[in-house]
């Protein structure tokens, strides 16, 4: 008991280790977890946000390129080019405007200043509505950039300018109408008018189409050249330089974001990451602007709560983890625990049960050995009470020769009593040969009755000397029976037993002749005592022949009462008897079938009653070889 219960503060303290060990081990794969959870969450919002910043550009782009191919196709027009009477093609230039604006649906303002910036011809578009303004309402603008800059260029160039708000007679257009202005650079050569064809187009649908695609993960802004917001998820943070609030800059926001911004190379479109939640593109109106005012810069970044996000649901996935692996490893090492206690509780009983075990085999060696010498001693006396109902019936048999040569002896001397008692008197010659005659008789009598127990007895001194011999012999089995038989004859005729033998092998055959009989003896004995109860015909066959292998065959049958199916699969098992209160032991068919299989090298079966013959009720068979080899299992 005191080494089981160390033994269990052994497995405690191993336990205990095994339990640390795994469970820094499932720290350690938690932190990969959280390491891999997090880079998978933020290549995630960086493919979103690469992906969103890619929508947005293309919308822009579009847009842009869309400009562009307007303002030529409405410069196009030979109207703009003739030369009729200048009122006449004034309304016609108005009409055409008109037609245009209405054909294209983000064109808020068509104009054409001359070259001193002063409006000749105006139209106005909203919702899909055309104002002509009157010529008194015309306003110059050579004071605005975007006339400046369109003067600049050459005949067949599109000018786009910056996007802003609309601005009329100085003051910003309220709601806010974020616009961008596309001019084209007209010339007396070919043109009307000398000056400057300014379309105007109203940008506030495709900004919001830009802005339907931000999500909390990839918040789109637009930032132009100087670094103001024409776009932005807080809208007071929208148009600062219209506003005049210069604070109002990604430069003063994130300044170190802006510098990389500014440092990419002009007129190249770039994608670039600054961080995990922040992608931006540069892109150029296609503008010559050394100042870079002509550059719109498309950013998209996530809400300030998408990086706690993304790190609580990795830390909240790494924790399950951890969680889970150390609570396995919890459930694991318990169970081992209480498993290798019931191997080290089940392995001290298995020892104390060997133990026990040991003690009750060498207990039990000691009673086999025992049963081995009282099976011998059971044996011998089986065998020696054979033989003591051999003697009884060969002195039964020697009995009635031996008493009728006692009579023939006693006649005779009577007789040659009397013949001594008439020598005195006299007698005469005939009396003399008549008691010769007698004497002669009788003598003859009693050595025939003599040479007959003589037979008897040497028949009973060669079953005898085989039953004592082991050795294999060559013999004659028909002999050996006709002995056998004589021997028990006399209880034949006590048990009112009729024995008929069929000996159909005349050859000798080599074995051992005393086992054989033996076995036939206790068979015959067998259904003597068991076969039999009140029958008027009580009959035993013997029947001894070769069979196609060439092998003996034994055949003891009778017609008695049969034996049980529920004996018959162990029949030859010893103590196997139903007759056990009338003192039968249950060996017999035991020891026959051993000295059948063991000593005789052969086989025996008890018949199924299938195949037995008519009036048949029990038959064995024994099967031995010819010649017996040497060899004795």
């Amino acid at each position: 008991m005191v080494e089981v219960t160390s033994q269990y503060k052994s497995l405690k303290k191993s336990l205990i280790f095994k339990f640390m060990v795994m469970a820094a081990v499932s720290l350690l794969l938690s932190l990969m977890v959280y390491v891999i959870q997090y880079q998978i969450q933020k290549s995630s919002v960086t493919l979103l946000q690469d992906n969103t910043l890619l929508a947005a550009h293309n919308t822009l782009s579009r847009e842009l390129g869309d400009v562009r191919k307007v303002v030529q196709l409405l410069v196009a027009d030979d109207i703009l080019k003739q030369s009729d009477e200048i009122a006449l093609l004034e309304e016609q230039i108005q009409i055409h405007f008109v037609n245009f604006g209405l054909a294209a649906e983000n064109i808020s303002q068509i104009r054409w200043l001359d070259r001193k910036g002063q409006e000749k011809v105006r139209v106005n578009f909203k919702t899909g509505q055309a104002e002509l303004v009157p010529k008194q309402q015309l306003q110059n603008k050579s004071s605005r950039y975007y006339f400046t800059e369109g003067m600049e260029h050459s005949q067949g160039e599109v000018y786009i300018s910056p996007i802003d708000l609309n601005v009329e007679r100085g003051a910003v257009v309220t709601p806010h109408e974020p616009t961008l202005r596309a001019s084209y650079r007209t010339t007396s050569d070919n043109f009307v008018l000398d000056g400057l064809v300014v379309v105007n187009f109203d940008l506030s649908k495709t900004l919001q189409q830009i802005k339907s695609l931000s999500t909390l993960q990839a918040q789109i802004q637009l930032i132009n050249g100087e670094g103001y917001w024409l776009l932005h998820p807080q809208k007071e943070k929208e148009w600062g330089f219209m506003r005049e609030k210069s604070m109002l800059t990604l430069g003063n926001e994130d300044s170190q974001l802006w510098q990389a911004i500014t440092q990419l190379p002009k007129s190249q479109e770039l994608i670039a990451s600054h961080s995990h939640a922040t992608s931006f593109l540069k892109m150029n109106l296609g503008n010559k602007n050394a100042a870079g005012t002509n550059d719109i810069v498309v950013l998209v970044e996530a809400d300030d709560s998408v990086q706690n996000e993304i790190i609580l649901r990795s830390f909240i996935i790494a924790l399950a983890c951890a969680v889970t692996l150390i609570s396995i490893s919890g459930l694991y090492l318990k169970r081992s625990y209480r498993d290798q206690r019931k191997i080290i509780k089940a392995r001290s009983h298995l020892e104390q049960e060997q133990q026990e075990l040991l003690a009750a085999n060498t207990k039990l060696q000691r009673y086999i050995k025992q049963q081995h010498q009282l099976q011998g001693e059971l044996i011998e006396a089986q065998r020696l009470s054979s033989l003591g109902l051999m003697v009884a019936g060969v002195a039964h048999e020697m009995n009635t020769p031996l008493g009728g040569a006692a009579i023939s002896l006693s006649n005779a001397q009577l007789i040659n009593q009397q013949l001594k008692d008439k020598i005195d008197e006299g007698f005469t010659k005939q009396f003399l040969e008549s008691s010769v005659e007698k004497i002669d008789d009788n003598l003859l009598i009693s050595r025939v009755n003599l040479d007959k127990a003589i037979s008897h007895v040497k028949s009973f001194k060669e079953m005898a000397h085989d039953r004592s011999n082991d050795q294999l012999v060559s013999f004659n089995i028909e002999k050996v029976i006709s002995d056998l038989l004589l021997g028990l004859k006399s209880r034949f005729k006590a048990s009112q037993v009729t024995i008929e033998t069929y000996i159909d092998v005349k050859k000798d055959i080599t074995s051992r002749p005393g086992v054989i009989s033996q076995v036939i003896e206790s068979l015959i004995v067998n259904a003597v005592s068991h076969a039999f109860n009140e029958l008027d015909d009580k009959l035993i066959q013997l029947h001894v022949y070769l069979n196609q292998q060439g092998d003996v065959c034994i055949t003891i049958s009778d017609n008695g009462c049969g034996i049980d199916d529920s004996l018959r699969s162990n029949l030859f098992d010893p103590f196997v008897t139903t007759s056990r209160k009338h003192g039968h032991t249950g060996l017999g068919l035991y020891l026959v079938h051993e000295w059948v299989t063991s000593v005789l090298n052969g086989k025996i079966q008890l018949v199924a009653n299938t195949d037995l013959p008519e009036g048949i009720a029990t038959k064995f068979k024994i099967t031995l070889p010819i010649v017996q080899k040497s060899t004795v299992s």
